[in-house]
């Protein structure tokens, strides 16, 4: 049996991230103006023609770095009855997050180029965006990122750690955010949708912790060695 060895601090922290993460995802991509696939020109232009709203998303991008943080804590939620698939889940979603970092990243060069040469800076997300290390991040944002959601709905389900609706939300959260190519109205619906499953999860941390990993101890449920005495000793 796991035990719940979260302080309330601990708790209020791990609930937060989950929370941050899930408005971060919902505000950037309701307020960055869509962009389309494939004219980078065209893509600078429409930031440019809309600098208020890309600035606002841009601050609300900021949290994204704890998107890692946050699927590897939902994680823990099912690790005791579901440990493989808790671990894989974990253990992608960071490197997802981690690469989906360096994506989010064309944001900020395209933020920029729109208040310069907007040519120029066409040109530099064109080379950027063809580059061997941008493609690796985008393969492993989103391979990554789907593994990484399914295994983690498929462990909150089989363990009941959270409502199954609410690990049913994890599972369809990638494909829908695929359809939506990531952006516009269909992605700010997936991320919505990631809000929800991970304010379920930040409620169920709030109540009732997250549980302890293996080869971890807690002092107070942890039930005293009661050493037997040796018998003694008969003196003939």
């Amino acid at each position: 049996m796991s035990t719940r060895s979260t302080s309330p601090i601990g708790r209020l922290l791990a609930a937060t991230c989950l929370v941050v993460v899930g408005v971060s995802a919902v505000l950037s991509t309701a307020l960055l103006p869509t962009t389309g696939q494939g004219d980078d020109l065209a893509a600078v232009e429409t930031f440019a023609a809309h600098s208020d709203r890309v600035d606002a998303a841009l601050v609300a991008e900021i949290f994204v770095v704890l998107l890692g943080a946050s699927t590897a804590l939902t994680a823990l939620l099912a690790f005791a009855r579901s440990p493989r698939l808790s671990a894989v889940a974990g253990w992608l979603g960071i490197i997802s997050g981690s690469a989906w970092i360096g994506l989010i990243s064309t944001d900020d060069v395209r933020a920029a180029a729109a208040e310069t040469d907007h040519a120029a800076g066409a040109t530099l997300m064109h080379h950027l965006s063809g580059s061997a290390q941008f493609q690796a991040f985008v393969l492993l944002s989103l391979v990554g990122g789907l593994v990484s959601m399914m295994c983690l709905g498929i462990a909150l389900w089989r363990s009941r750690a959270v409502p199954r609706w609410a690990a049913a939300l994890f599972v369809v959260y990638e494909p829908v955010n695929f359809a939506g190519g990531g952006g516009g109205v269909v992605g700010t619906i997936a991320n919505v949708i990631l809000l929800v499953g991970f304010a379920a999860c930040a409620i169920t941390i709030l109540r009732r912790g997250l549980p302890a990993l293996d080869g971890a101890t807690d002092p107070a449920t942890t039930p005293p060695v009661v050493s037997t005495p040796a018998p003694a000793r008969s003196v003939s």
